[in-house]
């Protein structure tokens, strides 16, 4: 890299931005790592060192990989028949993050396409064929029950949202309407055989805004943003603590699993020599299982700071000191994160205790993106608006002949996603589209699904009449 003195070197680039930077070293952050990579990949000794010592390179979920990586490693090995052996495992219609390479093409490279489906039902599979065509795929057993369905609710009598700033909601029910519809369909489902076990079906919803109201965490949600999704990494140290370690003690607790409790919260063996101090530990934890359920999450880190014998991680004494640095009242030019902090403060500490469960699976819900590389025995997606980048009714039309030469890249995200969506399940699949399907729109699901398996919802999902 420019103003390295070779690759063992002390000295350091000042002009590169990485938050520390020393005259020993250059603290890097996760984003930085494969720039760095891609850099050194221009130096031939850097290669040489590489492939001697990784003569095979095999890269899963290729389609995902930085493009910028990927570039380098075309240009530098495939373009010049050097380096190791690469292999690429993966499939571009699955890619769906915006910083993926997507398709890979390159003389050098030879294409080994997978036929074969180990997870879907044929009706399923029948379905992904018809949408990819060029890929055949054929199920492990032809014979599996399965069943692949579209519901929409084009019957709806009720005024179709308009979106504000862009129009996102364009097109959707009200969110009353969309709410009674999946309260109806699961019920029809349910009815049908579906097991809605959290361990038996997904519920697949576009993005967290929606979600977060569902799950019960919508102020959360809003702290952090739709696009950011550290808080749901459990990158956010005061998320991470709660989440890994106060909610599993608390369970303990409960469960007079003690041993379990105070590992749970890196207490290891505590000091605990007189009946005094088992008295502390159980008033404090009683103290805080009530405060879960009717305090803030400020509250509930207030409380386990102001006891003596339990302890905060300190990368959360941290950020409380920063924030009380800060002040008790918001000012101009304050950091994200300290912004961030004072909110999430002020939340209800139940919402917290949702995103655990949320987190940790312990609900049916999930995001199209969260669940890539996943399945399950049934899967429902509720497909409709909400974020401007996806609009899977126009989508659909364009499937056929193909989108404008200025909308490749969105037909192509919404289509990745869809296409990821409708593989998730084993055996059953069925869609829900609350936003409107045009008559376009509509000739093309029924092209897909077949029209006996493209039915349409009531007028009046709490008890009206399928037209």
């Amino acid at each position: 890299m420019p103003g390295w003195g070779g690759l063992g070197a002390r000295k350091v680039n000042y002009d590169l931005g990485y938050p520390r930077v020393t005259p020993d070293e250059v603290s890097l952050k996760h984003e930085d790592v494969l720039t760095l990579m891609t850099e050194l990949l221009a130096r031939p000794k850097f290669r040489l060192v590489l492939a001697k010592r990784y003569p095979v390179l095999l890269i899963d979920e290729y389609q995902d990989t930085d493009a910028g990586f990927v570039e380098a490693l075309k240009q530098h090995f495939l373009g010049t028949g050097t380096g190791p052996i690469i292999g690429l495992f993966g499939d571009h219609w699955q890619k769906i993050y915006g910083e993926g390479c997507g398709a890979v093409e390159h003389a050098a490279l030879e294409v080994i396409d997978k036929n074969a489906n180990f997870r879907s039902a044929e009706p399923i599979v029948a379905v992904l064929n018809r949408m990819r065509p060029d890929l055949e795929q054929i199920p492990s057993d032809p014979d599996a029950p399965g069943e692949a369905r579209i519901f929409h609710t084009n019957a709806w009598p009720g005024q179709r949202r308009t979106g504000q700033g862009g129009g996102h909601w364009t097109g959707d029910t009200s969110p009353e309407a969309a709410r009674a519809y999946l309260d109806h369909l699961k019920q029809r489902l349910s009815d049908e055989g579906w097991d809605f076990a959290v361990e038996r079906t997904k519920i697949l919803m576009l993005s967290h805004s929606v979600l977060a109201k569902e799950q019960g965490y919508p102020t959360i949600q809003s702290i952090y943003g739709q696009f950011n999704d550290a808080w749901l990494k459990k990158e956010d140290p005061h998320i991470k603590f709660l989440a890994d370690q106060l909610e599993p003690a608390c369970a303990a607790f409960q469960a007079k699993r003690y041993g379990e409790m105070f590992e749970s919260l890196g207490a290891g063996r505590p000091c605990i020599r007189r009946h005094h101090d088992k008295v502390a530990w159980t008033q404090s934890l009683e103290q805080l299982i009530q405060l879960r359920a009717t305090g803030t999450i400020g509250a509930v880190i207030d409380l386990i700071k102001g006891q003596a014998h339990m302890h905060l991680p300190e990368a959360v004494l941290d950020r409380e000191q920063r924030l009380a640095d800060a002040g008790p009242e918001p000012v101009e030019g304050e950091s994200r994160r300290i912004a961030q902090l004072r909110r999430l403060r002020d939340v209800a500490y139940t919402e917290l205790m949702a995103v655990d469960a949320f987190i940790d699976g312990h609900t049916p819900f999930a995001t199209k993106h969260g669940v890539k590389g996943a399945e399950f025995e049934n899967v429902l997606v509720i497909v409709g608006r909400g974020w401007n980048k996806y609009n899977f009714a126009q989508m659909l039309e364009r499937l056929d002949p193909g989108p404008p030469a200025d909308k490749v890249e969105s037909f192509e995200s919404n289509r990745n996603l869809f296409y990821v969506a409708c593989s998730r399940p084993k055996r059953r699949l069925a869609l829900l589209f609350t936003q409107i399907l045009s008559e376009l729109a509509m000739a093309k699901v029924t092209a897909l699904f077949g029209e006996a398996n493209v039915i349409p919802l009531p007028a009046d999902p709490a008890g009206g009449a399928a037209p």
